[in-house]
């Protein structure tokens, strides 16, 4: 799915984390996305960009015995969860275009820790050598702008038997942050540009080789047998953000100015 339009919020409205599940309603029942409304929220604050902000998570509930998996789409939850009408979107899409490109500032990542309630799993297992990546592909890690358009996961503690390891909850990660801090060109490098998007793209969570993070899926993740036994569930809790130039004002901008006016003599 590709997001027709976005919705605009202003700082004073800004009441709650910003989130992409905000879509285009489909008017005439076709299955499309053909409304005028919605899509995913932004905030325009400062003057002629637009700041966006998606969440989302992917749930694991497989153990080691029912095989691991090596990827997986994110969920962007529905704000409405005590109104099945509005559902969860699946598959994270963030939509730029060749006139009004994205530009991706920030990804992060984290293995989900709960609230106690002995519903969140201890954590997430994997293959040694394996990273978590939540990325638009199985892009290397060394290509222009994956730095920041990318976030790799990584884990140095041992699991519960030989060849694995272990990403206790809590475990975080966050990419490079695309802010020179060198003066002159050696400061700007592939690592730590902004990744343009003029096209869709959908983020996923994907198991890679560590040493390189090349662009081929590794074995993957599962929780222990006891976590699942006792009913819970590992989540992978994902964030990208980006800017976007805002479209050129239009009649809409104008036309609360132009009604009864007067014209003196």
């Amino acid at each position: 799915m590709s997001y027709l339009s976005s919705k605009k919020i202003y700082p004073g409205n800004w009441a709650e984390p910003l989130n992409g599940w905000y879509k285009n309603i489909d008017t005439d029942y076709s299955g499309a996305n053909d409304g005028s409304e919605a899509g995913p929220t932004s905030v325009l604050a400062i003057p002629g960009y637009r700041y966006f902000q998606q969440r989302g998570y992917v749930a694991v509930a497989n153990t080691s015995g029912d095989g691991a998996i090596a990827s997986g789409s994110v969920i962007v939850p529905s704000p409405y969860r005590q109104d099945d009408t509005r559902t969860d979107i699946t598959g994270m899409v963030i939509s730029g275009s060749s006139t009004y490109p994205i530009y991706v500032y920030r990804t992060a990542m984290s293995v989900a820790s709960g609230w106690g309630d002995g519903r969140v799993a201890s954590g997430i297992y994997a293959t040694s050598g394996r990273v978590i990546s939540f990325a638009t592909g199985l892009v290397s890690s060394a290509a222009s702008g994956e730095g920041v358009a990318q976030v790799n996961l990584a884990s140095t503690v041992s699991g519960s038997q030989e060849g694995e390891i272990f990403f206790a909850a809590g475990t975080n990660a966050v990419a490079a942050v695309p802010v020179p801090v060198v003066s002159g060109a050696v400061g700007i490098t592939d690592g730590n540009v902004y990744k343009p998007h003029t096209a869709a793209a959908t983020y996923s969570v994907f198991t890679r080789t560590a040493s390189t993070v090349t662009s081929g899926t590794a074995a993957g993740w599962y929780i222990s047998a006891a976590d699942k036994a006792a009913g819970r569930t590992g989540y992978f809790v994902v964030e990208v953000c980006y800017i976007q130039p805002d479209e050129a004002p239009g009649y809409n901008d104008i036309e609360a100015y132009l009604v009864n006016r007067i014209v003196s003599n």
